[in-house]
């Protein structure tokens, strides 16, 4: 019992005395393993930092090479806004400066372009600021030209390359700007110009015109160039419109400008006697094709109207009504006098001619018994989508109700349009255009119109421009050019035709300057690139 029990507790204590090292050495092993294992990692996050501490500096740096250049990018672009806006456009020009501008573009010359931007490309800009340097070049491109009778468009393609480097990094970065430049030059239609005020003004009057008569602009995105207001002195608005009358009547075959009454009589298929044209209103026709529209008298009022796809014009002087219906579509007319019906297979010329002044011009609806009727409390679209219509008077012309064409919406004040724009163009002379007297020429928003009335046209009149009432909101899509401009207490929005801006529309029977001339049409950028 003795040996067994001593034996039992020998192999205990000598078990006890191996687990107690076989636990020490694990311990140990442990404690090995564990100090590599940090330490490898140890290791691992201080080259990790490192590498992670060079790319956050080499994109620290491309980061701010990426903004030097930008920097270079748009001090080019902002070199070429300032010394545009430093010019006085329109600027004056000579028929030879304009054919030697005309010839230099024919050629892909720039000289018109470095004209305009007062510089010489190319055109190398340096800067610095503080351990960050750029320069950049600036050239320019013809792109396309399109010539008319009376002027041209010369459209450019101005590319500014900037790079963009910093003191004690090797690495550069370059980057480009491509921007679209458009001019003019020659007798140019006078819608071009969103707001012209052709009279001689001082320089403070010039400064606070805007202000002064409660004048706001509205242009659309992507034209940083802002110059809306144009102010000269040298009568570009004409006092005439004997082109537009001579295109109207069908006259071919003319050596000058000023027509006979025979002639006018002969052209309306009138007996030919040296006696007045009776007051009315005659559709222009000859054995081709229909031409325009001819009003001999003061109009009382006209109504401009939408029915399906035709547009609908009524005139009515004292007693007597005549409707206009025509769909360019269908290429179909109707002509309702009080004595007769025309019919025609083909649609007139857009352009009508007043001898005398219109009393009330608005737009309007078909009524129930197929009567347009001016409405004055509702927006209602008035002009077919995508017309081109002028009407030109010799005397002044009222405007009383909302005049917009079809697509044409507001959202917040601000005028979307969906699809083509129509071109309609008032134009007053203030001379009468048989026996050269003056009249009042003038074009008037009238008191009885709508407080937030819309209209969508551009507007020429020679006389002045005013807005009757109290405290209107005239909203024009379009443009102004004026001598003399009273607002009151009205106020006048401007929204000038983007398509206008774009360059892809040209007014055909629009009033043209006087003389030749030069302008901006447009200066904005088109695409950013970034170069290797």
């Amino acid at each position: 019992m003795k040996y067994r029990f001593s034996l039992k507790t020998w192999l205990l204590s000598f078990l006890a005395r191996l687990k107690g090292k076989t636990k020490k050495g694990t311990m140990t092993l442990i404690s090995i393993f564990i100090y590599f294992l940090f330490t490898t990692i140890g290791l691992s996050l201080i080259f990790l930092s490192q590498v992670y501490s060079k790319i956050s500096f080499y994109r620290k740096n491309n980061l701010i090479l990426e903004y030097t250049a930008e920097n270079g990018i748009k001090q080019g672009f902002d070199r070429l806004v300032q010394q545009a806006s430093s010019q006085n456009f329109p600027l004056h020009l000579s028929q030879e400066q304009v054919d030697d501008f005309k010839k230099n573009c024919q050629n892909g010359g720039t000289k018109i372009a470095e004209e305009v931007l007062v510089t010489v490309f190319p055109l190398i800009i340096k800067d610095s600021w503080q351990d960050q340097r750029w320069s950049s070049s600036i050239d320019s491109f013809m792109e396309k030209m399109a010539e008319e009778e009376n002027y041209f468009l010369s459209d450019y393609k101005v590319t500014i390359i900037s790079e963009g480097s910093r003191t004690g990094f090797i690495p550069k970065k370059r980057a480009a700007l491509d921007s679209s430049l458009k001019i003019l030059a020659g007798r140019l239609p006078l819608p071009f110009f969103p707001l012209l005020i052709d009279k001689k003004l001082d320089q403070e009057d010039k400064e606070n015109f805007k202000e002064k008569n409660n004048i706001n602009f509205i242009f659309p995105t992507g034209n940083p160039l802002s110059m809306p207001l144009s102010i000269t002195e040298n009568e570009l608005i004409p006092d005439e419109a004997n082109s537009l009358l001579i295109k109207a009547l069908k006259i071919r075959n003319i050596s000058r400008q000023n027509l006979t009454r025979l002639e006018l009589r002969e052209a309306l298929g009138l007996e030919i006697i040296d006696e007045p044209v009776p007051d009315g209103v005659y559709l222009v026709k000859d054995d081709s094709e229909l031409g325009g529209i001819y009003i001999q008298g003061d109009v009382e009022e006209m109504i401009l109207a939408v029915e399906s796809d035709f547009q609908v014009i009524s005139v009515r002087m004292r007693e007597s009504i005549w409707v206009l219906k025509f769909s360019p579509a269908q290429n179909e007319t109707t002509f309702i006098t009080p004595t007769e019906t025309i019919c025609s297979s083909s649609v007139p010329l857009g352009i009508i001619v007043v001898s005398g002044k219109i009393s009330s011009l608005g737009g309007g609806i078909i009524n129930s018994s197929g009567q347009p009727v001016l409405v004055y409390d509702e927006e209602i679209a008035s002009l077919l989508q995508g017309l081109s219509l002028t009407i030109v008077s010799s005397d002044k012309i009222t405007l009383t109700s909302h005049l917009f064409q079809q697509g044409l919406r507001w959202q917040e004040e601000l005028p979307y349009l969906k699809g083509p724009a129509s071109q309609f163009v008032l134009f007053t002379t203030g001379r009468d255009f048989w026996s050269g007297e003056e009249r009042e020429g003038k074009i008037v928003i009238g008191e009885s119109s709508p407080q937030d009335i819309k209209i969508q046209a551009a507007l020429t009149a020679k006389r002045g421009f005013s807005m009757e009432g109290e405290r209107k909101s005239v909203y024009l899509v379009g443009s102004l050019q004026t001598s003399d401009f009273e607002s009151g207490t009205n106020s006048l929005k401007i929204a000038f035709d983007p398509k206008l801006l774009e360059g892809n529309s040209f007014s055909e029977n629009s009033p043209l300057t006087t003389s030749p001339v030069l302008y901006l049409l447009s200066l904005k950028p088109v695409e950013w690139k970034e170069l290797r």
